[in-house]
């Protein structure tokens, strides 16, 4: 009789803190100093304290099995073990297994005693820190000196490697089988077909006659049943394949907003001894759907159509322990948050969702792209091994799912990947042909703190079976997008654009590096088809310090509340901070990154070349707050955001500026966003003032033609008022309001800055000679600028300290970069030296602001926090406060969880005149920015008297 014994339960555990344990053969002599676990478990939460020493550890468990039950055929089934296995039963060798997201499978036939005490022994190893190892057990082949080997050479995934574990921490079973049983079921639904292909592998001797039942249970609830009588299994272990046809079947497409779900159980049937019962075997039973999903050129089809990925990165880390959580109800809620904001993809981020996520992935209409664990590995002959075992399995395992969309390699283009890319996606390929494998999802790194790589990214489709270049772009941008970014941003890798401008300007001069602002043109035609984009949030703190639980979780929780005392210092810190409180800062700098990063995603957007984007990420990581919600999956009030950046219709605005002149003209370009595939739509922009009163207003019709129409540039006539502005943006459709959104507008009244321009020596404008810049700064004005210190030779630097120092000048050194601050460090007339660092906010937050005594305030408004006023005056490095210094502006950054203040404007004596260290990126704007006009003009008569 077939029989399922449960080995969960109390298991005894040894660590083995020297590695002795193979040596003193512990799997036969059952050691003492034993200590009780509870299994399913992993040891981090089960024990109130673990040392990162102990990386492996001997499980013990006893058992007996009825003589008159043992059956046929025996095995033992482990569903997760973290992270390697090895297995002993009453003393004699029975396997070992890799990774810890696949069960393994033990035939415990040879090695068992019926009717006597069983002693089962798993050694499992972790690799928990950097220099520990896992023993193998045995070399992969003699002379390969490959039995021990180290985390970075094996696929450990990298949330596994951010919270390394170890521990047998899912279910443990004894099967008892008949004479035949079911191993394996394979689904392969076939939409176009109308039709399942069922695959069944058996564990049958040789010759076993049996009936085998399937039965299928459509969305409906209706089920049906087929039948198959005298299956004859003619060899050993064999497999069938049966063909099934669905009927009314169109009703029934799984879509993300509809995830109509069939369910399928197969039973065999072994025909009983005699006028006995049948003996009927352990049925399998599984879920699938009918959709498909593919990747052309790069643009995702959903059931042959165009779908926009709206996705996040799914952290599986959780703070108890920093493990995945064993609690299914708390996994489905926190599953159905994501749902809820609006996002219609999840990436697995380094390693794959576990069945019980998938399920209920499954159930939600949850797209997955699911991330084998490869990371970052090096390509060892042994770690490349285990990459194809392990792909087998998950993939055998997992293919049924219809939530999973696409697979990917990795994270990065590692070691691994790139010297054995094409391979392993023929791997992947083998096991399932209908989806879609990508090699990595961060091919192209760009960040606003200049950095930037590539490397090649590549696509196995299903349309066809050919390997293709593909591309997908991480971005780290900076906080507060200016116009100039966010049109770059929407027409980003646009061969056209390229080829329309002589020569391609990079609007942020830190956005990548050199080489990616002098071989853009060269980059953009690298870019094969569409762009799927990865943006990182910036830091997004919770109301107050999280409690991070769990013994490996201490440094994160220590580093946690260590930030949280930093910001509580700096804000109660009234020579440096504007905020009265914590609350109030963090209610600033959160809104600042949301309204930042939605400006981000509405430019992107608006690309015909990008064919979705994926936020990172959606739960902080220790001081990594960049999560949507905290590490304890609670909200932290950004319901709001999320669902204005997935809306899957409305409009998209780029290129526009939220400073202006009154009545001048505002520019910008609209684009609709068109999921809905709405056909003819109308579009009202209007300007509403301080009190919600309609200024002025215009109507536009359009069409809308596929999933994303750029709809063209537009303007606006801005207010004659002075003031505080929203422009108002309302999308209709058939009478119906489909989507509202809005912008910040304000209106500055201009300057007289002709005025202040005459009075200044624009040495950058002098000529490229050092004559030229001599006679510049022989004339009468009082104040000298230049945006390019480290350009001037020793002669005319020497000219400019002479002038500044001894004749009473006021130097003006506007926008330093870092070959700037070398230049002024090294140079010998000054007796300052100057710390930076990066301000954009690409990796953490940035805030810029006006102290409470800057003389400033008038010219911005009295607006203190830059907020709106950041996209044009952001400075991408802030400087350290010098001595004797008059500071106008400030800056407070949260970078790698701490916390960095800085200076964006101050004025120092030197000698007889001023220095006069200026980082707002304003300046370019003269004539053209009201706000540029107003603070130069400022700072002209405050320098001049």
């Amino acid at each position: 009789m077939n029989s399922i014994v449960s080995l969960n339960g109390n298991w005894e555990l040894l660590f083995d803190t020297e590695d002795t344990g193979i040596v003193n053969r512990w799997y036969a002599t059952y050691p003492s100093g034993t200590q009780k676990i509870q299994v399913p478990s992993v040891w981090e939460k089960y024990f109130s304290k673990v040392s990162i020493s102990q990386d492996a550890a001997f499980y013990f468990k006893h058992f007996t099995v009825d003589a008159k039950q043992i059956s046929k055929r025996i095995f033992l089934r482990f569903e997760r073990i973290s992270m390697h296995a090895t297995f002993w039963l009453n003393g004699k060798y029975l396997g070992s297994h890799f990774g810890a997201y696949t069960p393994c499978i033990l035939d415990l036939s040879k090695a068992i005693k019926p009717g006597e005490d069983n002693v089962l022994c798993v050694r499992v190893a972790n690799m928990g820190s950097a220099n520990s190892r896992i023993d193998l057990g045995r070399e992969s082949k003699e002379g390969a000196d490959d039995r021990f080997v180290r985390p970075t050479e094996m696929p450990v995934g990298l949330p596994w490697s951010e919270y390394p574990f170890g521990g047998i921490y899912g279910n443990v079973d004894l099967i008892l089988g008949g004479a035949a049983f079911i191993t394996g079921v394979q689904l392969e639904p076939d939409l176009d077909e109308e039709r399942i292909a069922v695959d069944v592998a058996f564990n049958n001797p040789r010759g076993f006659n049996a009936n085998l039942r399937i039965l299928m249970r459509n969305p409906q609830g209706e089920v049906g049943e087929l039948l198959k009588e005298n299956l004859k299994l003619e060899k050993e272990n064999t497999s069938s394949r049966f063909v099934l046809k669905i009927n009314n079947f169109k009703k029934c497409v799984w879509t993300p907003a509809s995830p109509k779900l069939f369910a399928i159980e197969i039973q065999l049937e072994a025909k009983g001894k005699g006028k006995g019962e049948p003996d009927y075997s352990f049925s399998v039973v599984k879920n699938f759907a009918f959709r498909k999903f593919d990747c052309i050129k790069g643009d995702f089809y959903l059931n042959d159509s165009i779908i926009k990925i709206q996705g996040v990165t799914y952290t599986q880390h959780f703070s108890e322990g920093g493990l995945w959580t064993a609690d299914t109800k708390k996994l489905r809620k926190d599953l159905e948050a994501i749902k809820k904001a609006g996002f219609n993809t999840i990436r697995s981020n380094g390693a794959p969702l576990t069945t019980a996520a998938l399920d209920i992935c499954d159930e939600l209409g949850l797209l997955v792209f699911q991330e084998f664990p490869i990371y970052t590995m090096r390509s060892t002959p042994r770690g490349l091994e285990e990459v194809y075992k392990l792909i087998e399995e998950i993939v055998m395992e997992q293919k049924h799912h219809p939530c999973i969309a696409a697979w990917i390699l990795g994270s990065e283009n590692g070691p691994l990947v790139l010297e054995n890319g094409n391979k392993l996606l023929n791997a992947v390929d083998d096991y399932d042909k209908c989806r879609p494998i990508i090699s990595n999802l961060n091919c192209v790194y760009l960040s606003n703190e200049e950095e930037f790589h590539k490397d090649t990214g590549k696509l196995m489709g299903v349309t066809d079976e050919k390997i293709r270049l593909y591309s997908s772009h991480r971005l780290h941008l900076r906080m507060s997008p200016n116009a100039a970014l966010t049109d770059f941003l929407a027409h980003y890798c646009d061969k056209a654009s390229v080829e329309d401008e002589e020569e391609i300007s990079i609007p942020d001069t830190t956005l990548g590096n050199s080489q990616f602002q002098d071989e853009y043109a060269e980059f953009v035609n690298d870019t094969n088809g569409k762009i799927l984009v990865t943006l990182k949030n910036h830091t997004l703190l919770p109301a107050s310090a999280p409690s991070i639980k769990g013994s490996r979780s201490a440094k994160n929780d220590k580093a946690v509340k260590t930030l949280y005392k930093q910001l509580e210092t700096f804000v109660a810190d009234k020579k440096l901070s504007i905020w009265r409180d914590v609350k109030s800062f963090t209610a600033d700098t959160n809104r600042l990154a949301l309204q930042s990063k939605l400006t981000q995603i509405n430019a992107i957007q608006s690309n015909p070349l990008v064919s979705g984007f994926m936020l990172d990420q959606w739960a902080d990581f220790g001081t990594d707050f960049c999560g949507l919600v905290d590490e304890n999956r609670n909200s932290k009030g950004f319901d709001a955001f999320m669902q204005a950046a997935t809306t899957p219709t409305r409009l998209l605005v780029t290129g526009y500026e939220p400073v202006c002149a009154p009545q001048s003209e505002i520019s910008f370009q609209l684009a609709l966003l068109n999921q809905a595939r709405l056909e003819d739509v109308e579009i009202e922009m209007a300007i509403v003032d301080a009190n919600g009163k309609k200024v002025s207003s215009q109507v536009q019709k359009a069409k809308g033609q596929t999933s994303l129409t750029p709809l063209g540039t537009f303007t606006i006539v801005a207010p004659k008022t002075a003031g505080d502005y929203k422009l108002m943006f309302t999308l209709s459709a058939l009478g119906e309001v489909v989507s509202v959104s809005s912008e910040n507008l304000l209106v500055l009244e201009d300057a007289d800055v002709q005025k202040a321009i005459s009075q200044v020596c624009f040495l950058d404008n002098s000529g490229e000679t050092s004559d030229d810049a001599k006679a510049a700064l022989a004339g009468p004005e009082k104040i000298i600028f230049t945006a390019s210190l480290s350009s001037w030779n020793d002669d005319v630097l020497n000219r400019i300290v002479e002038l500044t120092r001894d004749s009473g000048k006021t130097l003006f050194l506007s926008d330093l970069n870092p070959e700037d601050i070398e230049a002024f460090n090294s140079s010998h007339h000054f007796a300052q030296t100057i710390d930076s660092h990066f301000t954009t906010g690409a990796n953490g937050i940035s805030v810029h602001y006006l102290m409470n005594n800057s003389e400033l305030l008038p010219e911005f408004a009295n607006h203190q926090i830059l907020d709106d006023l950041a996209s044009s005056v952001i400075p991408n490095i802030s400087l350290t406060e010098l001595p004797e210094a008059k500071v106008l502006a400030r800056s407070v950054s949260i970078v790698n969880g701490e916390i960095k203040t800085g200076v964006d404007l101050q004025i120092i004596p030197f000698g007889k005149g001023r220095i006069v260290f200026n980082q707002l990126n304003l300046f370019e704007g003269l004539e053209t920015n009201p706000l540029a006009d107003r603070v130069f003009a400022k700072l002209v008569k405050m320098l001049i008297g």
